[in-house]
């Protein structure tokens, strides 16, 4: 697997990053820190905590879902 889909797999509140530019560092929805390379449609792999908490109401930054 390519680092690539890792990092894809992890999901952003689109509020906090509304337009991420390549290379920019994020924190995911579980609190991971990564570079932003695009979007991927399928990702081949995801983020358990991440595919949880982009279900909730309201994020952990206090944005709703």
């Amino acid at each position: 697997m390519s680092t690539d889909v890792e990092r894809a797999a992890h999901a952003y509140c689109p509020r906090c990053h509304p337009d991420p530019r390549p290379g920019e560092v994020l924190t995911a929805l579980c609190g991971a820190k990564y570079p932003y390379w695009g979007r991927r449609d399928r990702p081949v792999n995801q983020c358990p905590a991440c595919v949880r908490l982009a279900s909730a109401p309201v994020f952990a930054c206090g944005h709703s879902g």
